[in-house]
């Protein structure tokens, strides 16, 4: 007999997957609104000659960017650490839905998992346990970011329209 993962354990297990994967999209659209108003806004094309598609570009895109951004070395390191703290949440993210559930008792709410990475030509593998606690914790972490850059794009867009207002107010003074 097999097991049916019909109790309530169980679908809060799997509910909290789902949970995780829709917070990380609002996180990885504030990312991409990000990238892009920086890139055509800010001379992306001088950090990176194609805007950026995967998630380590991205980061390694938008770290370059806010690093020339003239915001100050206290804006600059707020940006800096945001990203740190994307790229943790990246991992266990990337764990937990790309990693394959190899043992999970029924209704328990939590499962062992086995994650399968390939970086370099060196595959490794790594196993854990995730309950519906740790999954709703990476997916409330993933909702802060996506909130948080998300304001971000507002600010960045306002402060670039703001820097090419003075811009063109300087032109039209000369």
């Amino acid at each position: 007999m097999t097991a049916t993962y019909t109790s309530l354990a169980d679908e809060e297990f799997f509910g909290a997957i789902g949970r995780l994967t829709i917070s990380w999209a609002h996180l990885e659209l504030g990312l991409d609104g990000m990238v892009h108003i920086l890139y055509h806004g800010f001379g992306g094309k001088a950090i990176d000659p194609e805007i950026p598609q995967t998630l380590s570009r991205k980061i390694r895109f938008l770290r370059a960017a806010f690093k020339k951004l003239p915001i100050g070395d206290e804006g600059i390191n707020g940006y800096l650490s945001f990203l740190d703290r994307v790229e943790a949440a990246a991992v266990t993210r990337h764990d937990i839905i790309h990693g394959i559930v190899v043992d999970q008792a029924e209704g328990s709410g939590e499962a062992t998992i086995v994650r399968i990475a390939r970086k370099r030509g060196v595959v490794s593998t790594r196993r854990f346990t995730a309950s519906t606690t740790d999954i709703l914790r990476a997916a409330a972490e993933a909702q802060r970011l996506g909130g948080k850059i998300l304001s971000g794009v507002d600010e960045i867009h306002s402060f670039i329209e703001q820097q090419a207002a003075n811009k063109k107010s300087d032109v039209d003074l000369e």
